[in-house]
């Protein structure tokens, strides 16, 4: 995975967001990239720019290319159906000028006393398409800034995912890397996210990697097998170390496993998991799992009390022994004590009581996974436990002056009574899978 990459992927990764981590195993990033079996295809339009160049070409004063040069490329390279106007202006033909743009920036073109003219490497790979290729992906994704180089990576992962293009997907993942908007610290909006992408997601259309537009009442069809080998490259890099036929990093099933019994406090009736997790997960890898097992979003700050030594967020605590959570494991958890807390989102309290009901040496799959549970997680930012409880005494109650406020408030609807363990089973093990392969990346 290129340098530049990877520490996007690892925060996606931290961030447990299931959707982004599906993104992750969809995008196939634990091998190598494959080389485009036809790259004509792909940089043909590179080259016949790099060609028609030739020995030099007289700009316009404006520096622009001269109309009948711009009229013979759109009708060359089938661009004429996808723009309007008189398409004889390089500045009024955007798929035109953005590839000529981009040649000048990728070092194969460049200006010099009002003429065009081809440099040595774009005279070195001109008639090397698979060279002119790979020199395409090392220069993707495009950016002007930082939170644009970072949205041209998200754009990257989802073609090379194969899903047609999400703006509040991106938009997610720009929330996760940090990314906000406005002085009031807002989450990216689809639009705002899509105008951070957009110069790689036309270097994409323009090159023909990306469906025509279907009339807007159709769904939009994935992106083409080219555009995923492109994308791909471009996250990967040339060297990519990994093969595919690597074997898939596990989780010891010889280990010692650790049975909890998680409940929430000070609710009725009782919201409970059972977990089988390894002793060797550390209190940081724990937080993700309680997350995933109960169903929280990880919006707040959280901490674990064992044995009155606090881990977590214990800066917001004064005068308490702290600990390290990112070295401190379950293993030695339960050796400090049978029973400890968990504690998210300090504004709500939601206190979490967690038992040690079984220790097995040996015994058991290595990936945490639950074995038991009842009841779905309160609503984020509802709260707490007083909040909880009456929110659903007014669901239960649909003449409650509140009943639609709140209804509306949680999407439309909320099972209290809704547990399914084979999902949450899975959303663990998929987690689970991404943390153990950031740490054959980071060790």
């Amino acid at each position: 995975m290129r340098a530049d990459v990877e520490p996007i992927v690892d925060r996606l990764t931290d961030s447990r967001h299931l959707r982004w981590l599906r993104v992750l195993d969809e995008a196939g990033l634990d091998g190598a990239a494959e080389q485009e079996a036809d790259p004509e295809t792909v940089v043909g339009p590179y080259q016949w720019l790099i060609g028609r160049v030739g020995d030099g070409l007289k700009l316009t004063q404006a520096g622009y290319l001269p109309p009948a040069v711009v009229v013979e490329a759109l009708d060359t390279l089938g661009w004429r159906s996808d723009w309007y106007g008189k398409q004889n202006r390089e500045e009024h033909a955007r798929p035109l000028l953005e590839m000529r743009e981009s040649a000048q920036r990728y070092g194969l073109l460049r200006k010099s006393r009002g003429q065009l003219l081809v440099t040595k490497l774009g005279h070195r790979l001109v008639d090397d398409p698979v060279g002119l290729w790979w020199h395409l992906a090392d220069h993707l994704p495009e950016g002007r800034s930082e939170p644009e180089r970072q949205a041209g990576v998200l754009y990257l992962l989802t073609l090379a995912a194969g899903r047609t293009m999400d703006e509040a997907l991106i938009a997610e993942g720009m929330s996760v890397l940090g990314w906000v908007q406005g002085e009031a610290y807002r989450p990216l909006d689809p639009d705002s996210a899509f105008l951070a992408l957009r110069d790689n997601y036309w270097r994409f259309l323009h090159l023909g990697l990306l469906p025509e537009r279907r009339p807007w009442r159709e769904p939009e069809p994935p992106p083409s097998p080219q555009a995923r080998t492109l994308a791909r490259a471009a996250l990967l890099g040339r060297d990519s170390t990994r093969t595919a036929g690597d074997p898939e990093p596990v989780r010891s099933s010889a280990e010692r496993t650790v049975h909890l019994h998680v409940s929430l406090r000070d609710v009725e009736p009782l919201i409970w998991r059972r977990l089988v997790v390894p002793a060797s997960l550390t209190l940081r890898e724990l937080h993700g799992v309680l997350q995933t097992a109960m169903g929280w979003e990880d919006y707040h700050l959280h901490l674990f009390d064992i044995a009155g030594v606090l881990y977590g967020a214990v800066e917001e605590i004064d005068d308490a022994p702290t600990g390290d959570e990112q070295t401190f494991t379950v293993g030695q958890a339960i050796e400090a004590a049978s029973e400890f807390t968990y504690e998210y989102d300090f504004g709500d309290g939601w206190t979490h009581d967690l038992r040690v009901e079984q220790v097995m040496d040996g015994v058991g799959a290595g990936t945490p996974h639950l074995i038991g549970g009842a009841r779905a997680c309160p609503p984020e930012d509802c709260g707490g436990a007083w909040g909880y409880q009456n929110l659903l005494e007014v669901l239960a109650d649909p003449n409650h002056e509140e009943y639609e406020q709140l209804l509306g408030w949680l999407g439309g609807s909320f099972d209290a009574e809704a547990f399914d363990i084979a999902a949450r089973n899975a959303d663990l093990e998929l987690v689970d899978r991404h943390t153990r392969q950031r740490r054959l990346r980071t060790h």
